[in-house]
């Protein structure tokens, strides 16, 4: 059974279960796991909706193809640059009943993974909190009060549910505010991000959301670490959710050069490649992060961006 903490990230196994693109959950679960153990049993039950998801895609693509070619065309196109996985995927670009089987008999393989995900999620979770100290030196007492119990707040509210989440996003919100009310504590690059992430996730304003990553973006770009690269990536998702694929297209771009080899990236990448019309670059980052992590042949075809 997964770690009861978990319970959030979870939903219903079912193919009527919407699938949650990774970087929705990323940030929350590095914030609050406790052990790879934890992040191992998210990533197989998540790969289990994809897969679902997946079967769902790739079967109306098939039916699809009945009566337009092009989507034939698309479907052998993408899974045609996939071949090269193992010898009981040689046959992904024949037919879309195929692939399906293809994708069932992977599924076991690619789950393997996991376990090297789970420690550089971990690992990615002890910098996050080394550069949230560092920022925190400066102050003086009450404002490094202020900046602990905004980071208690944050931490519970992600663990909990229900009103109880809710009233410790909107402690954490305003104690992150009085942070920021400090001339000192507004150039705090962390606490930016946080309040970006508090209003795209609890209060559900895009626009402010955006801002505010701009804001960690914009303070953090002299550092270039691990929290310029999250900022930029979270900035450029607020303005593909706004309607806005090609200034994500561009910040995401940005983002690649602080981390060019880290797979959530170029997927992301990809993704915003897709829907501004850069189809050969799509591809290419796909190839990259297979390469990387081969359960993103399930992941690709549970996302509409990739199979639209």
């Amino acid at each position: 059974m997964p770690a009861p903490l978990f319970h959030q990230f979870l939903p219903d196994l079912s193919h009527h279960a919407k699938v949650a693109r990774y970087i929705d959950n990323h940030y929350h679960l590095e914030m609050i796991a406790e052990n790879n153990r934890q992040l191992v049993e998210y990533q197989a039950r998540s790969l289990r909706l994809q897969h679902e998801a997946a079967i769902v895609n790739i079967r109306t693509m098939g039916e699809i193809a009945h009566r337009q070619d092009q989507t034939n065309s698309l479907l052998s196109t993408l899974v045609g640059s996939m071949d090269r996985l193992s010898n009981s995927m040689d046959t992904l670009n024949a037919t879309a009943s195929e692939t399906l089987d293809a994708l069932y008999a992977q599924t076991e393989v690619l789950q393997e993974g996991f376990e090297d995900i789970a420690i550089r999620m971990m690992e990615q979770q002890r910098v996050l909190q080394e550069i949230a100290d560092v920022l925190r030196r400066p102050y003086k007492t009450k404002a490094l009060e202020l900046l602990n119990e905004a980071d208690r707040a944050l931490k519970t509210g992600m663990k909990t549910s229900g009103r109880d989440q809710q009233e410790e996003f909107k402690d954490a919100a305003r104690l992150l505010r009085d942070v920021l009310d400090n001339p000192i504590g507004s150039r705090n690059y962390v606490a930016w991000f946080q309040i970006g992430w508090l209003n795209w996730k609890f209060t559900k304003h895009l626009a402010e959301a955006e801002e505010a990553f701009y804001q960690a973006t914009r303070l953090s770009g002299s550092q270039a670490d691990l929290y310029h690269a999250y900022s930029l990536r979270h900035l450029a998702y607020m303005q593909y959710l706004q309607g806005r694929p090609d200034e994500a297209y561009d910040n995401i771009h940005k983002a690649l050069r602080i981390t060019p080899n880290d797979h959530d990236t170029m997927y992301d990448a990809a993704r915003y490649a897709a829907k501004t019309g850069h189809e050969s670059e799509a591809l290419e980052l796909l190839d990259k992060c297979i390469d990387l992590q081969p359960q993103t042949t399930i992941t690709m075809f549970s996302e509409g961006d990739f199979v639209a």
